[in-house]
């Protein structure tokens, strides 16, 4: 598949001029708007996504000797590698340069490139949807209208999308194939919350740690993972919830014990780098499931990191366990496996204000991304207030 995206007003923001009444054809008439644009704002996640699907191209109407400044400007602004070719139309219509480049779908803020697309060619019109909503737009066409395939395997054929965002920081989608494979494809907010989790799953991979999911493949800040069945432990019986519970001790122990050359942290956990471990932050009631395999596996790996291991136990505690019996099976599965030294007195009152860091850390991108969700919002200020209140 090969699609075409539009450079001024798609990959460049144009909004200031409109919102000045700037006469777009004068500003655009010089090379040099070029060299000042700033790039549209969900820019990097659309072609993070659709990378994994299609090979992309810019098609713009802009003269052929413009194409050095618009390479220059994608590669200072770090998008140059997203895209397969720059062309420039000229005199030509964009329609007719897409079909000699065999392209399917244009990606345009101008409705008369997309009216004038002959027989066998689609446009989406970017103009003031949000990425988010303008990426579920594109995956409601692409499956109703082509057979999209992965560009790493071009067996999985796409045929759903549920997208299943919750508080966290990073946009979250699941894929759903013809073969009934799922996947989960993440967009991480940054690239340092993509390396974090690279670096993990990296680690957790060589080590044959079964109880988080595998990556498939990467492209920009999208993270494609295998989707990992099961039930939440939150959903179980008050008896079975100390089973699993217990297991999620011994499953989080056998984590920590995992040997690592370096940190994966981009902030600091720990005390002592001798005993820095891996941190899922995901022993949780809302991303730890009871597998079909009767075991448990973390499903959710955004917070993952690296740092004391007394921070996860701690998180475990307030975000598992809902009483000092489950307490009780966490710490009794955990020290099943581990057999080190207990926590020392600092090192406990040190994990419970790193964990009310980190938490509020995640708490304040998750604002970035739910700016305009008033419910979600209400939910994240609830939990700050009662965060730092005991």
């Amino acid at each position: 598949m090969k699609i075409a995206v539009d450079f001024d007003g798609i990959c460049s923001d144009l909004s200031f001029v409109r919102a000045q009444q700037i006469n777009e054809f004068d500003y655009l008439y010089s090379p040099f708007s070029i060299s000042i644009s700033q790039p549209r704002k969900g820019i990097l996640e659309l072609i993070s996504i659709f990378g994994l699907f299609a090979e992309l191209s810019i098609i713009t109407s802009r003269p052929i000797e413009d194409e050095p400044y618009i390479k220059d400007w994608l590669s200072r602004n770090r998008l140059l590698p997203f895209f397969n070719s720059v062309l420039c139309c000229g005199d030509i219509s964009k329609s007719e340069m897409m079909t000699r480049h065999g392209m399917s779908l244009l990606i345009d803020d101008k409705p008369k490139h997309l009216i004038s697309l002959t027989e066998g060619l689609t446009g989406i019109l970017w103009d003031k949807q949000t990425w988010l909503e303008i990426t579920k737009e594109i995956f409601n066409l692409l499956i109703t209208t082509s057979s999209p395939s992965l560009k790493v395997n071009q067996n999985l054929i796409l045929n759903g999308v549920e997208y299943l965002t919750d508080l966290g920081s990073s946009q979250v989608f699941i894929l759903k194939f013809t073969d009934s494979t799922k996947l989960k494809l993440r967009v991480c907010l940054n690239y340092k919350i993509k390396s974090r989790i690279l670096n993990f799953l990296e680690i957790a991979t060589a080590n044959n740690y079964p109880h988080v999911s595998r990556l498939i493949t990467e492209n920009g800040l999208s993270i494609l993972k295998s989707f990992i069945k099961g039930s939440l432990i939150s959903t179980f019986s008050e008896s079975e919830r100390l089973i699993y519970i217990a297991k999620a001790g011994s499953t989080l122990a056998k984590l920590h014990s995992i040997k690592i050359d370096k940190s994966i942290s981009d902030l600091k956990f720990h005390l002592n780098e001798s005993n820095e471990s891996l941190l899922v932050f995901s022993a949780d009631n809302y991303n730890m499931i009871v597998t079909s395999e009767n075991d448990v596996a973390f499903i959710d790996l955004e917070a993952c990191n690296s740092g004391s291991r007394w921070i996860d136990l701690h998180w475990a505690e307030n975000l598992l366990c809902e009483n000092d019996l489950e307490k009780k099976a966490l710490t009794n599965g955990y020290f099943a496996v581990y057999t080190g030294k207990k926590a020392t007195e600092e090192e406990r009152k040190m994990a419970k204000l790193n964990y009310k860091l980190w938490l509020t850390y995640q708490l304040q991108n998750s604002r970035l991304i739910h700016s305009h969700d008033l419910e979600k919002l209400k939910i994240i200020d609830d939990t700050f207030s009662q965060l730092w209140s005991n």
